[in-house]
C-alpha cells in the first residue's frame, strides 16, 4: 500500500468512526452550531449564496455585526472518488493545522485565510468574509505571493494539490488569499517530494499552480492573449518560481534534507535556469509543460467524473498536440504515466476514448 492509499484508508476510517474534529468558537456571534449547520438561502442572516462548489455550498453571512464566510458540507460530494468524499474532513484538519501555525507566529501564512470555527460532524467552517474577487489578472506580484505561500506550506509539511481558480481570491489591496484546503495533505519536505512520498516526483507546488491555474488561465484567455504574450507571462511566472525554489532549496539544505530531495530540486532549477537564458529553450519548456498540465488537469476531471466544457477543450488540445508533436514530446521526455511506452496511434485511441468519457461526465 503506497502513501496515498494509506492516507485514504485513514481518512475513510475517521469518517466511519463518527468522531468529531473541531476548532474555534462561536461565542459572541449570536448563533449556535446546530443553527449554523441548518443554514439555507432562506436564513435571515444570509446575504449571498455561492452554489458552484463541488463539495460544499458557500454563504456570505452577517453575524454579530460582521460579515462571515460559511462553508457548509454538501450531503453528497459531486466529486466521485475517495479524496472528494473525504475532502471536507481534510479541510477541517488543515484548518486546525493553520490555526496552530498562526498561533506560533509563522509569518509565511499571511495569505492563508483565518478560521473562526470549524466542525467536521456538523459540516461547517466559518471564516472572516474576504472582500475580494477571483484572480482575473496574473502578474509578478501575484506569482510572488502564491509561490512564497506554496513554499511556506511545503516547509511546514503541507502539500496543496488543488491550486485552482476557485480556491484563490485577491482582496481590495491586491493581497492573495488561499481559502480552500480540501486537497492539502501532510508530508515530510526533508525526505519526500509531496504527499505521495517519493513515488510521483513530477508533482510539486509550482507544477500544481501551473496545472490547476496557470495553463487553465491561458486556455480561457487564448482569445485575448497572443502566443507571444502568453510566453512573456510564462517567463515572468517561471522567473518567480525559480527564485522561490532557490530559496526553498537553501532552507531544505539547512534543515538537513535528503540527497534525493536536494538533487531533485537541483535538476528542476537547472532546467528552469536554462529556459530563462534562451528563448528557444523557454519555448520548448513552455510547450512541454503546457501539454503536461493540460493533460493532468483533464485526467483530474475525468477521474473525478466532474467534467465541464473546458475539459473537452483540454482533451481537444491533448489530441491535437499528440497528432502534431508526438515525436518531439517523446524525444524530450514530455510523455508520462506509461504513455512514453505507447505509439502515437495507441495514445490517440486512448485519449479519444477519454474524451468520450468526459462528454458522459459533464456536470451540466
Amino acid at each position: 500500500m503506497n502513501q496515498e492509499q494509506k492516507r485514504q484508508v485513514q481518512q475513510k476510517a475517521f469518517v466511519e468512526s463518527g468522531q468529531e474534529l473541531s476548532i474555534g468558537t462561536l461565542d459572541g456571534l449570536g448563533i449556535d452550531v446546530v443553527t449554523l449547520a441548518a443554514t439555507t438561502s432562506a436564513s435571515n442572516y444570509v446575504q449571498q449564496v455561492f452554489d458552484s462548489g463541488l463539495t460544499a455550498v458557500v454563504y456570505k453571512l452577517n453575524l454579530g455585526g460582521e460579515n462571515w464566510t460559511l462553508k457548509r458540507k454538501r450531503d453528497q460530494s459531486l466529486v466521485k472518488n475517495i479524496d472528494g468524499q473525504t475532502s471536507f474532513l481534510n479541510e477541517v484538519q488543515r484548518r486546525c493545522d493553520f490555526t496552530h501555525l498562526k498561533q506560533q507566529a509563522q509569518g509565511g501564512f499571511v495569505h492563508v485565510v483565518d478560521t473562526r470555527y470549524a466542525s467536521f460532524l456538523h459540516g461547517v467552517i466559518l471564516s472572516p468574509w474576504i472582500e475580494g474577487e477571483g484572480l482575473s489578472r496574473l502578474d509578478e506580484s501575484v506569482f510572488r505571493q502564491i509561490f512564497s505561500t506554496i513554499c511556506s506550506l511545503e516547509m511546514a509539511g503541507l502539500f496543496e494539490w488543488d491550486l485552482c481558480p476557485g480556491n484563490l481570491l485577491v482582496d481590495q489591496s491586491g493581497q492573495i488569499k488561499l481559502f480552500d484546503f480540501g486537497y492539502m495533505y501532510r508530508f515530510d519536505p526533508k525526505t519526500e517530494f509531496n504527499s505521495n512520498g517519493l513515488d510521483t516526483p513530477m508533482f510539486h507546488g509550482v507544477e500544481r499552480f501551473e496545472t490547476r491555474f496557470f495553463f487553465d488561465y491561458l486556455l480561457k484567455h487564448s482569445h485575448t492573449l497572443s502566443a507571444q504574450e502568453q510566453l512573456t507571462l510564462y517567463h515572468c511566472e517561471k522567473t518567480c518560481a525559480f527564485e522561490a525554489y532557490q530559496d526553498k532549496r537553501s532552507r531544505l539544505a539547512d534543515r538537513g534534507a535528503s540527497e534525493a530531495v536536494l538533487s531533485w530540486h537541483d535538476a528542476l532549477l537547472n532546467d528552469w535556469r536554462q529556459a530563462l537564458k534562451e528563448e528557444s529553450a523557454l519555448r520548448r519548456l513552455f510547450q512541454r509543460e503546457k501539454f503536461r498540465s493540460t493533460l493532468l488537469d483533464m485526467l483530474d476531471d475525468v477521474h473525478g467524473k466532474s467534467c465541464t466544457h473546458y475539459t473537452l477543450q483540454k482533451a481537444d488540445y491533448v489530441l491535437n498536440t499528440l497528432e502534431k508533436d508526438y515525436g518531439q514530446l517523446k524525444q524530450e521526455g514530455g510523455l508520462f504515466f506509461g504513455d512514453e511506452h505507447c505509439t502515437q496511434a495507441q495514445l490517440l485511441a486512448k485519449y479519444r476514448a477519454m474524451r468520450a468519457d468526459a462528454v458522459r461526465y459533464q456536470l451540466s
